[in-house]
């Protein structure tokens, strides 16, 4: 009986470790898991019904105009991650992910989750491209839209 109970013990151990270290990272496994899906049916549960109706319209129209483009290309544009952060509250989160396009271009996507059903979709995206060897500001994953515009302010005020 003993013997039975070791094996029992390493594998709650084992799962609790795996759940505790990547809990932290839950959004961009997610968001990796979710480029998978690119154009596939599964790709719309990663998202909330409005956006995903939203890049379905832009990939119809993606050469309609620049920002049709650019969220029709969208989570694939990024074809190598450089670095991401997160932020986790409760149910809500925001993951920045930065990489670089096909074109050697900096670009990030800002993202905006909520959990439902114990899992994380995608609520909102934001494209940002860092032409002409502009600087990356944010050190942090930042949810609210306002407060990266104040951060890029302050950014830009400290440079001058």
């Amino acid at each position: 009986m003993k013997y039975l109970i070791l094996p029992i013990i390493f594998l709650i151990t084992s799962c609790a470790n795996y759940l505790s270290t990547h809990k932290e990272e839950a959004l961009i496994y997610q968001f990796k898991e979710y480029k998978t899906f690119y154009k596939t049916p599964p790709e719309a549960n990663y998202l909330n019904p409005t956006l995903w109706n939203t890049i379905k319209k832009a990939r119809a129209n993606s050469k309609a105009s620049e920002f049709t483009s650019t969220l029709s290309k969208f989570p694939n544009e990024i074809i190598q991650i450089t670095d991401y952060k997160e932020t986790i509250s409760n149910k809500t989160g925001c993951l920045l992910v930065s990489g670089n396009n096909s074109k050697k271009t900096p670009v990030d996507y800002y993202l905006f989750y909520k959990q439902k059903n114990d899992r994380w979709v995608i609520e909102d995206v934001t494209v940002k491209y860092f032409f002409d060897g502009a600087e990356r500001f944010l050190k942090e994953a930042v949810c609210d839209e306002d407060k990266r515009a104040q951060l890029w302010l302050k950014f830009i005020e400290h440079k001058q």
